[in-house]
């Protein structure tokens, strides 16, 4: 694993971040970030720009039992738990934490949940890129929600003789749209009303995308400008 190229570390880094990046490459990944400066830079940098993404999902209260099994394992233990930093100081681990940590904690929270159908309810999280790969907009949604919401992490403009389109991306066939996303330029969140359950209306869907569209949206019912953002869709549950 080859760092030392700043873009190369970036990438990786934001895979980390997002919880993508697994297995072997992941702990090389996080010895490298307590000793490198390019590697530990980059984590803290994809960090501070997806901190948001823990901050829009909404709060999931697991069963009293979730607690009580966590206190059982700890007792069987025999031992007291301790934080352990994953990089860097106490403040950066637990920014970490929040963000590297949060699919996991909910697998934990659903595993421990049985039998599943009292398990919580779940969210739909998309992380929306631009070329760069930088994130620049989070689109969450409860499973059982008919209502989408996007909030920019980074400025958006847009022109008033444009408007922003969100689409769907199917494994096969043409993209489907959304709806309107332009109200995330002056208020930064904008919400989108789905035709279904957000797990019914995305289902077979593995990303979204965001296209720049003349005011009102594409006349023809695909994407008619360029494609500024796109995000896979992660199911946490």
């Amino acid at each position: 694993m080859n760092l030392h190229d700043p873009e190369r570390a970036d990438a990786l880094a934001g895979e980390y971040v997002l919880g993508t990046l697994r297995g072997r490459a992941r702990q090389r990944l996080e010895r490298l970030a307590r000793t490198d400066r390019i590697v530990a830079d980059a984590v803290r940098g994809w960090e501070e720009r997806l901190l948001p993404l823990a901050e829009a999902l909404p709060p999931i209260a697991p069963p009293s039992r979730v607690w009580a099994a966590i206190l059982a394992r700890i007792r069987s233990a025999g031992t007291t738990p301790r934080a352990r930093s994953l990089l860097w100081a106490p403040a950066g681990w637990w920014r970490g934490l929040a963000l590297v940590g949060l699919a996991t904690s909910l697998a934990l929270a659903i595993a421990l949940l049985k039998p599943a159908p009292e398990a919580p309810e779940g969210t739909l999280v998309v992380v929306l890129a631009g070329g760069d790969a930088k994130p620049v907009l989070v689109a969450t949604a409860a499973r059982a929600s008919r209502y989408l919401v996007v909030k920019a992490i980074a400025p958006v403009a847009v022109a008033p003789d444009r408007s922003l389109q969100l689409w769907m991306l199917p494994e096969t066939g043409n993209p489907r749209s959304l709806g309107l996303v332009s109200t995330i330029a002056p208020t930064g969140v904008a919400r989108i009303e789905l035709p279904a359950a957000a797990d019914r209306t995305l289902q077979n869907i593995p990303a979204l995308a965001i296209s720049l569209e003349p005011a009102g949206g594409s006349p023809t019912g695909l994407p008619t400008g360029p494609v500024l953002y796109t995000g896979p869709v992660q199911r946490l549950y």
